[in-house]
């Protein structure tokens, strides 16, 4: 009888393991993805900051010219 409930609580044991494994690899995947969305909207700010200055820095740069061209007249 003790061998008969011993193999009973081993295969319960057994059953009530699950694949626990797999649910840290789709959070690793999650955080992966989750990381690459945040680097894609910084980099993306950053690309329309550096497009906002050159912009500005260009506006700069015609209106002197203009201002320059108008003086040696």
């Amino acid at each position: 009888m003790k061998k008969f409930l011993g193999i009973l609580i081993i295969a319960g044991s057994l059953v009530a393991c699950n694949n626990s494994s797999d649910s840290t690899e789709n959070k690793k995947d999650s955080t992966d993805s989750a990381a690459s969305a945040v680097k894609e909207a910084i980099d993306s700010n950053a690309s329309a900051a550096k497009d906002a200055v050159d912009s500005s820095a260009n506006a700069a740069k015609d209106s002197l010219n203009k201002k320059d061209s108008s003086a040696h007249k």
